[in-house]
């Protein structure tokens, strides 16, 4: 009887786990769901961040290469 007793309990137990694990990620699914149309980024937007960053790098890149060509010019 005792045996019957414990096994209730630890199957209650595991199911409530269980449970909570799996409506824990339908709640984070949910969340993420809600926030895609304010994370969205048109087309037009994302291109010009683009071209920023690459700009960006590019001086990033002669200002290197500058500054290897001075330390190896010495």
């Amino acid at each position: 009887m005792e045996q019957i007793i414990a096994l209730g309990i630890a199957t209650i137990t595991g199911v409530g786990w269980f449970s909570g694990k799996i409506f824990n990620r339908m709640r984070t699914l949910e969340d993420r769901i809600d926030r895609m149309p304010l994370e969205y980024v048109l087309k037009q937007d994302y291109i010009r961040e683009m071209e920023k960053m690459n700009e960006e790098f590019n001086l990033i890149n002669i200002k290197l290469d500058k500054l290897v060509e001075k330390i190896l010019s010495r």
